[in-house]
């Protein structure tokens, strides 16, 4: 802390004029007791250019009794180096004190800010930009004696947060204040948030660190832009430990007997946190309907996820049911249910079995019903089969679908899918039906048995 400097005060203009004309005739006011503007704290300080220095600046306004003055107008302005003063003007609170944030020039050497008290006075601040590591009287940082700690030391992917507090002290270990702080990371996975200043009094600045990735992660610290530290420290990411698993898609099919469900069943591990968990084994098993299930030992992915290789139902008509097994998980096991059709019919081609209407005006809303059927026309009761379509002028054989409005894309449920469409443009058009789910009636499937009849929007 500096020591007290003595006000300079200003004689109020009201006096000045009274001596000016001799004091003929004129009554003064009272005068109130002298006032005084005191530096409390924050001069001689030293700091890295551009940077705050390590305390703020602190004066305290009082009375000739040593009384404090509240709610005064204090203005602090910077007049020399540079820098910056935050707030430019404050108000002495009960106590008469009032303080400010000082940032450095961005240059090196001598910085000078003034506090104010309009009537009253002003004390100047005095600072010192230096390159050579911050405060400390000048001191460099040490490589080896400054430090590195993390708190705490191992957490969990995906949730846990390590402070990483970086100390850094001269050859003699004392703090270095005003000096910055880049941490760096081994690994991936990682978040890292860098300190958010230089350091302080105490030579400190804190980081964080969080990684989505398990393993050994070595955090070190550059200091000023070019001094690595000698120390490093080590945080353990341990792998996030699963608390449930849950059905993802696959639940509720229908197929012929005797083949595969179109969706393969799949699950999801989770966390506490509701995060995904990789590594976890699940295994599938048939326990109902015979059938059986091919990869049906599998590991949950990045992003938590098993998926059986593939569902077979059994060869008699019935219901069917998979369990997928994850230990002692809340939610295990996960069972899905399949329904196999009788006849084994198996889909030959798309039909629309409600055509678009011959006639229907702009924009406005119809209805159309695309159905999966056998060789003989029979409809196929699978469900969950995704059914997409596309709008065509006439002559065209590219699609239109900016044009087409509603329901483009729906899932079959017991074979049919049902849209509710909108054409925003006149023409002739025809619709065409597709799914990649059978990819015998994809995009290269028999184009005569995808496309509706010829219809006009007026």
């Amino acid at each position: 802390m500096a020591a007290f400097r003595p006000p300079r005060l200003l004689a109020p203009l009201s006096a000045l004029a009274v001596w000016a004309c001799g004091g003929g005739d004129l009554t003064l006011p009272p005068q109130g007791p002298t006032a005084e503007v005191k530096m409390v704290q924050g001069d001689g300080q030293v700091g890295a250019p551009g940077a705050r220095v390590p305390n703020p600046l602190i004066v305290r306004l009082v009375d000739a009794s040593g009384v404090p003055i509240p709610n005064r107008t204090v203005l602090w302005v910077v007049r020399a180096g540079g820098g910056s003063i935050s707030p430019t003007t404050g108000m002495t609170d009960a106590q008469g004190f009032a303080s400010a944030e000082w940032t450095l020039g961005p240059e090196a050497g001598p910085n000078t800010v003034d506090a104010q008290v309009p009537d009253i006075g002003a004390v100047t601040f005095t600072a010192i930009g230096t390159t050579d590591g911050g405060g400390g009287g000048g001191t460099q940082p040490s490589a080896g004696r400054s430090t590195i700690t993390a708190d705490p030391a191992s957490i969990a992917a995906g949730s846990g947060v390590a402070t990483i507090s970086v100390a850094v002290l001269d050859d003699s270990g004392l703090p270095v204040p005003g000096a910055t702080v880049q941490l760096q990371a081994t690994g991936t996975g990682n978040t890292l948030t860098q300190p958010t200043g230089p350091t302080g009094a105490d030579g400190v600045a804190v980081g964080t660190l969080e990684s989505s990735v398990p393993g050994d992660k070595a955090v070190s610290a550059t200091v000023n832009g070019s001094l690595r530290l000698t120390q490093t420290v080590v945080v353990t990411v341990t792998p996030a430990q699963p608390s449930r698993v849950e059905p993802i898609e696959g639940a509720g099919q229908t197929a012929p007997a005797g083949e595969a469900v179109p969706v393969r069943p799949a699950v999801r591990v989770l966390d506490d946190q509701g995060q995904p968990v990789a590594g976890i084994q699940v295994s599938f098993v048939v326990t109902g309907g015979g059938g059986s299930a091919s990869g049906a030992n599998q590991t949950t992915n990045a992003d938590g996820v098993a998926r059986v290789g593939g569902w077979t139902l059994g060869t008699s008509p019935g219901t069917n049911t998979l369990e997928a097994r994850a230990g002692s998980l809340q939610g295990s096991p996960v069972v899905f249910t399949a329904e196999g059709t009788g006849g084994g019919a198996a889909v030959d081609r798309l039909i629309f079995l409600s055509e678009p209407p011959s006639e229907v005006r702009k924009n406005q809303t119809f209805t159309v019903r695309v159905a999966l059927v056998d060789a003989g026309g029979n409809v196929v009761p699978l469900s969950g089969i995704f059914i997409y379509l596309g709008l065509f002028r006439d002559g065209a054989d590219t699609p239109s679908n900016d044009d087409l409005g509603g329901e483009r894309f729906a899932n079959t449920a017991d074979g049919i899918a049902v849209l509710n469409l909108s054409v925003q443009r006149e023409g002739s058009y025809r619709l065409r039906a597709l799914t990649d789910d059978l990819p015998e009636l994809g995009p290269h499937g028999p184009e005569p048995y995808l496309f509706s009849r010829l219809f006009e929007v007026e």
